[in-house]
């Protein structure tokens, strides 16, 4: 069983950038939750601990901002 060093949310609208991001920090080892809106990441956060999230501010419906301030 792999031991990874953090559990990271990738939060971002763009498919090639949240698989590129969630590749690169596979590889070293993190383990990786993706999430392509604000309101997707919010569910995410209410049922797992995450240890860092990685946010896009600019996305369609709920900015990365107003995600930061309600959660």
């Amino acid at each position: 069983m792999d031991k990874f060093i953090a559990h990271i949310l990738v939060v971002d609208d763009d498919e090639g950038i949240r698989s590129l991001v969630k590749k690169y920090l596979n590889e070293n080892n993190f383990l990786v939750t993706t999430s392509y809106s604000a309101e997707d990441a919010s569910e995410k956060i209410k049922i797992i601990k995450f240890d860092l999230i990685i946010l896009d501010i600019m996305m369609p419906g709920k900015s990365g901002l107003e995600f930061i301030k309600e959660n």
